[in-house]
């Protein structure tokens, strides 16, 4: 998510062929241009709408991730929380912003299956909670809906792999 400081942590320069390297000007002129740390704005402004904001956002990381440092995700967030909630009396933002912060876990792989339990139910929680699913009448839908993303996203995964190969 800083994608100008990614190749100095763990294993991030590994990643320059594919992003490039913020340490070369031409480079960086591109990775400014999407790196997610570096283009909060505050969409109020930008648009010129008084209402106008993010939609609620719950990034995920781990502790022990040595990929994708959990650093990338909390300077997100911080930044997102400061430049949109500074003043709170002029910010429209009121759609939550908070991160889930997985303890002694890494990057995904060989988690036990109550982690991955916890995990699930925590990303349906505040799908229902946003979307503002009553859980007691639309139980079976909701399932279903969320059976349904996971499906399309390990779809998008294996496609994803397949390209690589």
């Amino acid at each position: 998510m800083d994608m100008l400081r990614f190749h100095r942590f763990t294993i991030g320069h590994a990643w320059t062929s594919d992003y490039g390297c913020s340490d070369k000007e031409e480079d960086f002129h591109w990775l400014i241009k999407y790196s997610p740390l570096h283009n909060v704005k505050r969409p109020w402004e930008q648009l010129g709408h008084e209402s106008c904001q993010y939609p609620p956002i719950m990034l995920l990381t781990a502790d022990h991730d040595d990929r994708v440092v959990p650093l990338h995700s909390l300077k997100l967030l911080a930044t997102m929380q400061y430049i949109l909630c500074t003043s709170l009396e002029n910010s429209p933002q009121t759609n939550p912003i908070i991160g889930r912060i997985e303890c002694k876990a890494g990057h995904g792989a060989g988690r036990p299956t109550q982690k991955m339990i916890d995990e699930a139910a925590d990303r349906y929680s505040f799908m229902a909670k946003m979307l503002g699913v009553s859980w007691i009448n639309q139980a079976s839908s909701l399932i279903f809906i969320c059976i349904c993303i996971d499906v399309v996203i390990h779809q998008e995964k294996e496609e994803m792999k397949n390209r690589h190969r």
